[in-house]
């Protein structure tokens, strides 16, 4: 019966010197590093005429907007416009693919429409903002990603204590003799 006490505290040794290794090192720092990756388009907006909802914009730039597109298709995030006319700081809370355009929705639930070659905003942005939109000349569209690093010593490390102490307990409980294991 002894041995099984034995046994017990060995498999809590066993679960709680990861536990103690990756402590020592700082977990935050040494499990995987989060890094954004940050591209910022700017574009230059022609008011062109509004609709009964929406101010219509003129803009050139057809390869930043299918490279900007492509960005999008693969991982990269809308969160940020910036109104450089008026300085304002726009926080972007859902984006999606409408046809062809990009439809963009912010904090104040204004929405922009980006197609190539025009734009469309809401005419609500003058009111929440306290802007006069047709005076927007430039507007910078923020996209990032998310990049997680592992780093793989760390983890290893973790993985080498178990197997140390998985092996002196193996040693030690289960000894070969004549290449037969025996109880």
């Amino acid at each position: 019966m002894k041995w099984i006490k034995t046994a017990i505290g060995a498999v809590i040794a066993i679960s709680v010197v990861p536990f103690v290794v990756l402590s020592v090192i700082d977990i935050n720092k040494s499990l995987g590093k989060v890094e954004y990756e940050e591209i910022t388009y700017t574009i230059g907006l022609d008011y062109f005429y509004d609709e009964e909802n929406d101010y219509i914009y003129e803009w050139s730039g057809g390869s930043t907007f299918t490279e900007m597109i492509d960005y999008l298709q693969n991982g990269f995030a809308i969160n940020n416009l910036y109104d450089n006319t008026n300085e304002i700081n726009i926080t972007i809370t859902n984006w999606f693919f409408e046809s062809e355009n990009l439809v963009m929705i912010d904090n104040n639930s204004i929405r922009y429409e980006l197609a190539d070659g025009i734009m469309y905003i809401n005419k609500t942005y003058d009111s929440i903002y306290t802007v006069n939109a047709e005076n927007l000349t430039l507007l910078d569209i923020t996209i990032t990603k998310t990049i997680y690093k592992d780093n793989i010593i760390t983890i290893l490390l973790s993985f080498v204590s178990i197997v140390f102490v998985g092996g002196i307990i193996l040693y030690f409980y289960k000894p070969l003799k004549n290449g037969v294991w025996h109880n």
